[in-house]
């Protein structure tokens, strides 16, 4: 299945934005909480954070990732 440019430029934000949201909510929220409390509590409370961090992070990428683009093909000349 081919994809337009567009379409991969958005799955590739989409893709980052999981995987990174996921990781850094994760570890932040494993700090702030601990192992004190429930697996469930500190699930649910990943969760949140992660929804958070994803609705923050994915325009910010949309944004950010097209001027890096540029940066990059700049500085590497």
């Amino acid at each position: 299945m081919a994809l337009s440019a567009r379409s991969q430029h958005l799955l590739f934000i989409t893709l980052m934005v999981a995987a990174m949201s996921c990781v850094i909510s994760l570890t932040l929220t494993i700090i702030k909480v601990g192992f004190d409390h429930s697996l469930g509590y500190l699930i649910n409370q990943w969760l949140k954070n992660w929804a958070l961090a994803a609705i923050v992070a994915w325009p910010t990428a949309y944004i950010v990732v097209p001027a890096v683009r540029k940066i990059v093909t700049r500085l590497a000349r």
